[in-house]
Order: structure tokens, then C-alpha cells, then sequence
């Protein structure tokens, strides 16, 4: 009997302790299963906003495929800091992009606010990938968030009205210093604008004019390539401009 009553008393503590767990685990907030949460964090001396933004799963490190999981960071954040919670991930690698597309162009683009996942401080966009196991509870940590920024240039071409010289326009999106302008023309070997190198402003325009083969310039697709400086990193651009 001392037995069978011990026995009982130990079922009841048993059934006691998980009551009492469960209570504790619904006052605590506990998470669910497989779950990857963090927080997002405004790069000091950043502007913006980061509960503006969106919080993406990817199965791919490229940023215009479509997102596996996507949440919105949770209420009662501020502009500088924000939490977020994806509830329920199916395990295996993701990559985690938090991403505000502020010229609304539907892809991550230059002026967009943006952090990605990484293990390290040493931090290369699109960033490593998170690894979701099956029941774990993934902290992603603290995502950083800045302007993206990406150095583009646009260039234009045009034949002259008796079709025996060619000029090109070109136009970078940020200061920038230039080395070297190469130009192709079809059929030719690339040929060096000697004029070209030196210091250009953002948004403003700059020409590569009166190039002459002798007779008349080819049309089609010619090739432009700009090398040089943008903050402090080198940079190779090439452009296909279309001459009629």
C-alpha cells in the first residue's frame, strides 16, 4: 500500500509540475518551436526608420528572389530599434535580409535601407546564412541597419549629323574618382579617352566627345568602361551603349 501511494503521489507531483511549467512558460512568453527572432538596430548616424522596414527569409543569396518567410517588426519599437519574430520555420539555411524599399522600385537598390544576418564583423552584402534547426529557437542577434549603396553610371551615345564622329555622355550616381575611360567601338580595339580621368560629382553630366575611325562611325553596341575610386575601394563599371 506504502508503495501504490507513494506511486500516486508522484504521479500528482508530476502532473503539479507540468501545471506549474506551463503557467510559468504562459507568464514568461515562451517561444514556439523553430523559431528565428532578433532585432533590428539603426546604424549610428544613420537616418531612417527601421519599423518601416520588412524582414525576409531567403533560400538564396540573391535578394531578388522571392522570399521564403517576410514579417513586419513588432509593435513597440521605436525608429532606432525594433523586434521582430518569424513564428514558425521549417529548418534549413536561410539567408535574412531587413530591407525598406524607399524609391519603391520592387529590389534592393542604391538608397534603400538594408541589414543582413552575419557571423562576423567583417560584413559582405548579401551575408551568411542563418541555420534553422527542427524545435530550435535561432537568435539572429542584432541586425544593423544603413543606406545601401551601390556606384552605378549611365552613359549615352550618339553619332554626329554627318555620321563621322561619335560623343557619349556619362553620369555616375556618387562622387567618384576616375582613373580611365576605355571605348569599343565594334570591330575595334578598345582605345583610351585621355581626357576622362580626374574627380566627378554625383548627378552631374560629362562628355567623351569627337572620337573619329575615319569615314563613317560604326552604330550598334559599343562598350564603355570606367575604372577608378569610389570610397576608397577601386571599381571596374562596363557599359553597352546603343549608337544608332
Amino acid at each position: 500500500m506504502a508503495t501504490g501511494s507513494g506511486a500516486r503521489c508522484g504521479l500528482i507531483g508530476t502532473k503539479v509540475l507540468v501545471v506549474v511549467l506551463a503557467g510559468l512558460c504562459l507568464t514568461a512568453g515562451c517561444r514556439f518551436p523553430t523559431t528565428v527572432y532578433g532585432r533590428l538596430a539603426l546604424t549610428p548616424g544613420e537616418v531612417g526608420d527601421v519599423r518601416l522596414a520588412r524582414i525576409e527569409l531567403h533560400d538564396s543569396a540573391a535578394w531578388d528572389s522571392a522570399s521564403v518567410y517576410a514579417v513586419d517588426p513588432e509593435p513597440g519599437g521605436q525608429f532606432f530599434g525594433a523586434s521582430f519574430e518569424f513564428p514558425a520555420v521549417v529548418a534549413g539555411p536561410y539567408y535574412l535580409l531587413a530591407w525598406q524599399d524607399r524609391d519603391g522600385d520592387g529590389k534592393v537598390s542604391d538608397g534603400d535601407l538594408t541589414g543582413f544576418y552575419h557571423e562576423s564583423l567583417d560584413a559582405a552584402f548579401p551575408g551568411d546564412p542563418v541555420m534553422v534547426y527542427e524545435g530550435w529557437n535561432v537568435d539572429a542577434g542584432e541586425i544593423e541597419m544603413a543606406t545601401h549603396v551601390v556606384l552605378a553610371v549611365m552613359a549615352d551615345g550618339q553619332r554626329s549629323q554627318s555620321g563621322e564622329t561619335t560623343g557619349f555622355t556619362y553620369v555616375f550616381n556618387h562622387d567618384v574618382t576616375l582613373n580611365s575611360l576605355a571605348v569599343t567601338f565594334p570591330g575595334q580595339p578598345a582605345m583610351p579617352d585621355l581626357n576622362a580621368p580626374g574627380a566627378k560629382v554625383a548627378d552631374s553630366t560629362y562628355l567623351s566627345e569627337g572620337w573619329r575611325l575615319g569615314g563613317q562611325m560604326p552604330t550598334g553596341l559599343h562598350q564603355l568602361e570606367f575604372r577608378g575610386v569610389f570610397r576608397d575601394s577601386s571599381f571596374a563599371l562596363r557599359v553597352a551603349v546603343s549608337v544608332e
